[in-house]
């Protein structure tokens, strides 16, 4: 395959200062190309990033690669070389791929550019030493059994590094298993059994479904330690039996639902509207059901409504629904007046930035929980878990989540005016980002809704 190579001067993995050797540079990339049978076509190189940041030569490549009518395998030392961090390394790789062309580490140790950039940058921009020397340390706990982290409740970790039982929250872990295993329990009614008796998890909240469903599959429960691939037996004392353990663990796989095709069309208000009565997001719901009418004919309807999440996952609150049409009528036709109520905090404040602060606070979570997926959707894709499709699109609602947040700061009320007036012939996209960029939260009560800008 043809391949470039391409050398930052102040790739993290270097040395600061280090002047580029492009003799060097150019003599492990033809060693490289002749051991892997490519055929070696040019070379780029970068001693710093111009004033405005841009890197020069990487820029040059990417010209270079667009005009040609070949697509090149781009061979870099390590990820530190696209770029300083876990997320500018990723859009490089990113731009590179667009091309149709594909990106290579020269470290035969770690040849894939993904896995690369979380092992010397890290979410953080960690170096390869660093990392290396927590990941040891971590290892060495492993081998011995110990604890890593936040134990699984039912445990603590001990003065000596080993899990040991609490005995009142095994006592808890135990009755889940009971519930599930021998009265035939399923977790909806678990967690609506723990909540309604007043047993609290481990930081004194409500259960819900995952927490029971991670609880029912953590081979923890069975005295079994598991992290970076090793599965000890015995590392510490069992709060369940081995027999009620694959119990459950058949029971759950007999319940699984099975795997089909979500066509749901997605909810205007998700993650916007909230229950007034317990605090919990409404989460769209869609119902499906078949019938005969008198002559026989088969019918089917489709019904979508807003529900408290609380209420589903957690057996909590009471059943407060709002048909979606009602609930998005109620919201639009309140939206005005809540911009203008907006706009009066802010010509009336003392501080004007005191009625964007919920906004603003509100936008900065959903900035950080953005970042989040996109760690999180690194370390799939560098696994295999998920294709590069995947991380494309995360990064994609990542810049679009950062570019909503700073037009939430000063929206344009001439904008605001345009796309009310005209709602109806805008597409789902275009209306949700308006209103995850003008409105704070809606609150909804049985039969009111308000909205908060």
């Amino acid at each position: 395959m043809r391949a470039i190579a391409y050398f930052r001067a102040d790739a993290q993995t270097l040395p600061p200062q280090h002047d580029i050797d492009e003799e060097q540079v150019e003599l492990v990339f033809q060693d490289f190309c002749y051991l892997n049978l490519h055929q070696p076509v040019e070379t780029f190189t970068d001693s710093a990033p111009s004033e405005d940041g841009a890197y020069p030569g990487y820029r040059a490549m990417m010209d270079y690669i667009r005009e040609s009518d070949y697509d090149f395998l781009v061979a870099v030392p390590d990820a530190s070389h696209l770029g300083p961090d876990l997320e500018s390394a990723a859009r490089a790789f990113l731009e590179i791929e667009s091309t149709g062309s594909e990106t290579t580490c020269q470290d035969n140790d770690m040849p894939d550019p993904l896995q690369s950039a979380l092992e010397i940058l890290g979410p953080s921009g960690t170096s390869r030493a660093l990392s290396d020397k927590v990941k040891m340390s971590m290892q060495r706990r492993a081998l011995d059994g110990k604890g890593l982290g936040r134990p699984p409740f039912g445990y603590r970790n001990g003065d000596d590094g080993y899990m040991i039982i609490v005995p009142e929250e095994a006592e808890v872990v135990r009755l889940i298993f009971r519930l599930y295993t021998e009265e035939g329990m399923g977790m909806r009614l678990i967690v609506q059994h723990l909540n309604r008796r007043g047993i609290t998890t481990r930081r004194g909240g409500n259960w819900s479904v995952i927490a029971i469903r991670d609880i029912l599959k953590n081979a923890a429960y069975i005295g079994t330690y598991t992290r970076f691939g090793l599965r000890i037996s015995g590392a510490h004392e069992p709060i369940i039996a081995r027999e009620a353990f694959r119990a459950a663990g058949d029971i759950v796989r007999q319940r699984r639902p099975r795997a089909g095709i979500a066509r749901s069309e997605p909810y205007l208000l998700s993650g916007i509207a909230v229950c007034d009565y317990c605090g919990n997001k409404m989460m769209g719901v869609t119902r499906r059901q078949i019938w005969k009418n008198k002559n026989g004919d088969r019918k089917r309807g489709s019904y979508r409504y807003y529900q408290c999440q609380a209420r589903n996952n957690k057996s909590v609150c009471d059943y407060h629904t709002w048909r979606e049409a009602d609930l998005e009528g109620a919201a639009l036709s309140q939206i005005p007046l809540a911009l203008e109520a907006r706009r009066l905090r802010r010509r009336n404040s003392d501080d004007p930035d005191e009625a964007d602060r919920a906004l603003k606070s509100l936008w900065e979570e959903r900035v950080a929980r953005a970042e989040r997926r996109f760690v999180q959707a690194m370390r799939k894709t560098a696994s295999g878990a998920v294709k590069t499709d995947h991380l494309r699109e995360v990064v994609a609602a990542l810049d679009k989540a950062r570019d909503s947040a700073a037009r939430a700061e000063s929206p344009a009320q001439t904008d605001a005016d345009d796309i009310l007036k005209n709602w109806d012939e805008l597409d789902f996209d275009r209306k949700r980002d308006f209103l995850i960029t003008n409105i704070a939260r809606i609150e909804v009560r049985d039969h009111m809704a308000r909205v908060i800008a």
